[in-house]
């Protein structure tokens, strides 16, 4: 973007910051009444009278009632409201109130219960709702997943998919950042996985889905934001649990085992939570490859099928603490560690056929490899907030630090049958350590005439140290070994200036990121390492508008700009990382792609029925990176093909997303999803675009009372993306869970993929390269999980928080 743009950019959003006038917050109305006995007209005293968000019931403003049964709620906004009185033996009352200015004189009587015991005040809760630039799934409200994992929570979340193999993709991008109760979790990819295989859905409040995040966010793609529940009194609860896996496919028929205990105690002020768990786990895997290299004439050079069948154990554990104080009610601190090792034990064998062309040369072999390795991470951090008044003026510092760690052995055996080499023996040392940590504050300071500013720092810190050592009777032990360090800083700095009018939002951002990156690139035992460091900066603007009727109708609209810059530090030099008939080197021309993101939805909730929303998007990206092909005559190879980073062209997304949640009552729920999208780019001048789509229907019901079925079914098209085709995917599971001994014993019983029709696989069209391949798990399996809880039930949401909840608590 030229250097007057961004000037423009910046001097608008200053400009918006400077219009807010005065630092005090000014609310222009209040709301009072009185509160009476509905048969003997008497005043109540100390009865709760809250005014909660329309939207999503979050609760906004409150009072109790004095001697004379009065009330007065002030600095209360411009805005649509569920009032909700209650007072122990009463029935509650909910109404809606608009406020547009002060509303005086209110009287409400209050109709006595039935029976004396307490009374539970609920209100219907859209399980899918948008409120400015977040899609939220209510996860709490959707009995259909509370006793699975967050894996199951997220596939219902909008546009999410989990896969067989725990990665997480939001519309079929995988540039997606995970985020705790408002903050990053700073997770690498493996160790998200472990960590989200561990959350019980149970301890999930809401999931909320951005996919055009504002200057607020750091992430290059979409953000999915987890909020857990926090809600807890003065008690304690005990719970054991164990769920377990048993596939008709497998031998033995157990393919995985997962125990697990928890302890929380909780009063007023102070809450914590011990979690620990073991698991065992075993997946058998198929794959099946076909792929083609074209040499620089158009002619094929070589072409390669094998198929590899592979098992796959898992021993692993867990352990967590969680700790939350509040000082006092405007002052709250949380502190958390945890750490989680695992053992892995993989073998493969397979078969493979290579057909080399000028000359010609006609081989196989069969293969079989054995894996061993450990793996570690940990994590801790604090988080501090401060809220100064009860307008909203806030100050929070947070601070997370974790590692992840692996090393192991690999042992590959190859026997040919024509080729020079009859007998291959490798043997693999690999080892990798990667520690992390950031700081940041953000402020909040409302201001009068409803604006808000929001400000912020962060600064991060990575370092990564990787070896791989290889030895083989090839005679090519350099060219496979190497050592690899890096190191990067990550400074951000962020604003944005928020303003309402009644029901319409506007929010204005602007984000400034920087990274800088330096290490070592050497073959194993090379005295001489290649040195690289690099610095990247750029801007993110962003502008969101959002607009909610009193009818519970929802608008949006929304554009940001991002930049993206590879931060490996690899992808900047022509060192040489070889594989079995490949290399990988970098790209020191690289540039930074840029990408511009405009959305606009449309969401409805209607009383009775449930939620209808649309969501269309365009996407279009300069400069896009992507992984290029090329041939080459290698000298200790022959032909083969290697690839590098590279700045393929352009490449546009467009697409429409429906949600439909049907619920009549609160015993049944039906939810469908269907997706529609083109993705198309740009290559030497020739066009290619891929139509695809998908759908979800998710269905639970409980009937006779106290059983709880549900059934879920999912289908994806091939889909297109940077030179490669992803397979079609289809799943059907089915599940049925109850109660016991009031919910001292929880039995669920689910069939995963009942049809065995799970299967993963892409195909790559690049121009010199084009392969075809699927792998396919045990995939359909029966699921039996117990869980036992002695105490008391409300602090239930807690029980396994311990699992994965690193982050603040709000």
């Amino acid at each position: 973007m030229k250097k007057s743009v961004v000037k423009k950019m910046m001097v608008a959003v200053l400009m918006a910051c400077f219009t807010l006038q005065g630092g005090v917050w000014a609310q222009n109305h209040h709301v009072s009444g009185r509160v009476a006995d509905a048969e003997t007209g008497e005043a109540m005293p100390f009865v709760n009278v809250a005014l909660m968000r329309q939207a999503d019931t979050v609760f906004m403003r409150g009072a109790t009632t004095d001697m004379n049964g009065s009330f007065v709620i002030g600095s209360v906004d411009s805005g649509s409201y569920l009032m909700q009185v209650s007072f122990v033996g009463y029935l509650p009352i909910l109404n809606n109130v608009h406020v547009s200015g002060d509303i005086e004189g209110l009287v409400l009587k209050m109709q006595r219960g039935t029976t004396l015991e307490a009374v539970e005040i609920t209100a219907e809760k859209p399980l899918y709702l948008m409120d400015g630039e977040k899609n939220m799934y209510n996860a709490k409200e959707d009995p259909s997943i509370q006793t699975g994992t967050a894996s199951d929570a997220l596939q219902n979340a909008p546009g999410v998919e989990v896969d067989a193999e725990g990665n997480i993709t939001l519309r079929g991008v995988s540039s997606v950042e995970i985020w705790i109760n408002d903050q990053p979790s700073h997770m690498n990819e493996e160790a998200l996985k472990q960590y989200i295989k561990t959350l019980p859905a149970n301890a999930i409040e809401r999931i909320e889905v951005i996919t055009n995040p504002s200057a607020r966010y750091s992430s290059k793609g979409g953000v999915i934001n987890i909020v857990t529940n926090q809600r807890v009194t003065r008690n304690e609860l005990l719970c054991l649990g164990v769920r377990a896996n048993i596939s008709p496919e497998s031998t033995p028929a157990l393919n995985s085992i997962s125990p697990w205990f928890s302890y929380v105690w909780a009063n007023e002020k102070i809450d914590f939570n011990v979690y620990m768990n073991a698991s065992y786990s075993r997946h058998d895997m198929r794959a099946t490859n076909e792929s083609t290299l074209i040499d620089d004439t158009g002619a094929v050079s070589r072409y390669q099928e094998y198929v590899t069948d592979g098992k796959m154990p898992y021993y692993g554990g867990y352990a967590g603490f969680n700790f939350n104080w509040n000082i006092d009610s405007m002052t709250h601190l949380s502190a958390w560690l945890g750490a989680y090792p695992y053992w892995d034990l993989n073998s493969y064998s397979g078969t493979m056929k290579d057909y080399q062309y000028n000359p010609f040369v006609d081989s196989s072999n069969t293969s079989a490899t054995h894996n061993n390795g450990f793996s570690s991470g940990a994590y801790g951090g604090a988080w501090f907030e401060h809220r100064y008044d009860t307008t909203g003026r806030k100050l929070s510092i947070n601070f997370n630090g974790n590692y992840w760690s692996n090393s192991g052995t690999s042992d590959l055996m190859r026997e040919y049958t024509s080729l020079a080499i009859p007998k291959l023996d490798r043997h693999v040392e690999a080892s990798y350590f990667a520690p992390h940590f950031s700081i940041g504050a953000d402020y909040t300071l409302p201001l009068k005439n409803n604006y808000e500013i929001e400000a912020g720092l962060d600064l991060g810190y990575s370092h990564n140290s990787n070896v791989e050592r290889l030895d083989e009777n090839s005679g090519t032990v350099n060219l496979r070994s190497y050592r690899a360090m890096g190191t990067g800083w990550e400074p951000a700095a962020y604003v944005t200036a928020q303003k309402r009018w009644g029901g319409f939002t506007a929010k204005l951002g602007l984000r400034g990121e920087g990274t800088y990156e330096y290490g070592t690139l050497s073959h194993y035992g090379d005295e001489s390492p290649m040195v690289l460091d690099t610095f990247f900066f750029g801007l993110v603007p962003s502008v969101h508008l959002s607009y909610q009727t009193k009818d519970f109708t929802s608008y949006s609209l929304s554009y940001t700009r991002r930049f993206s810059q590879s931060e490996d530090i690899m992808d900047y030099t022509l060192f040489r990382l070889y594989e079995d008939y490949t290399y990988r080197t970098g790209n020191p021309n690289l540039k930074k792609s840029y990408t511009h993101n405009i959305e606009a939805a449309w969401n409805k909730y209607f009383m009775g029925f449930g939620m209808v929303s649309l969501n269309g998007y365009f996407r279009v990206n300069e400069n896009e990176q992507g992984t290029s092909y090329a041939f080459v005559n290698d000298p200790v190879y022959g032909p083969i093909h290697y690839t590098f980073p590279d700045n393929i062209s352009s490449s546009h997304t467009e697409g429409i997303e429906a949600n439909i949640s049907y619920r009549p009552t609160g015993f049944l729920n039906v939810r469908f999803n269907a997706s529609l999208s083109n993705y198309g780019y740009r290559y030497q001048g020739a066009d290619t675009n891929g139509l695809s789509y998908g759908f979800r229907l998710n269905v639970w019901a409980k009937v006779w009372g106290w059983l709880e079925i549900f059934a879920n079914g999912r289908y994806s098209s091939p889909a297109l993306s940077l030179y490669s085709v992803s397979n079609a995917r289809s799943s059907v599971d089915f599940g049925l869970s109850s109660d016991f001994f009031d919910r001292q014993l929880s039995v669920n019983l689910s069939v995963n993929d009942i049809f065995g029709w799970a299967e993963f696989g892409s195909n790559t069209i690049a121009p010199q390269y084009q392969t075809t391949g699927s792998h396919k798990y045990n995939s359909r399996f029966i699921s039996l999980g117990l869980t036992w809880r002695i105490g008391k039930m409300e602090l239930e949401s807690k029980a396994r928080q311990g699992a994965t909840d690193n982050t603040p608590q709000m």
